[in-house]
């Protein structure tokens, strides 16, 4: 894809996204269009949110079981080491 076909495809992109916002904010139908969909967007961001935070914990529950890991396997070498002496 040339260049001026990517100049004119980002023109055309943000004429369209420029037309929506207009449309939700500077109309009737667009305000009361946001009315409904809002709501649904806060529960989405909140979820959102929630499996962030789940992911977070899922991290620091895998960093500590490797913490745990390393710790076993340099308790094992060492008692290893201790028996063949």
């Amino acid at each position: 894809m040339g260049e001026r076909s990517r100049v004119l495809m980002a023109a055309c992109a943000g004429a369209a996204i420029g037309g929506i916002w207009g449309w939700l904010y500077m109309t009737g139908n667009g305000r009361r269009l946001r009315d409904r969909i809002e709501p649904k967007l806060d529960r989405f961001r909140d979820e959102l949110a929630h499996v962030q935070a789940a992911g977070e914990n899922a991290k620091a529950a895998i960093a500590e079981g490797h913490q745990l890991l390393t710790a076993i396997t340099s308790v094992r070498k060492s008692v290893s080491a201790e028996q063949e002496s």
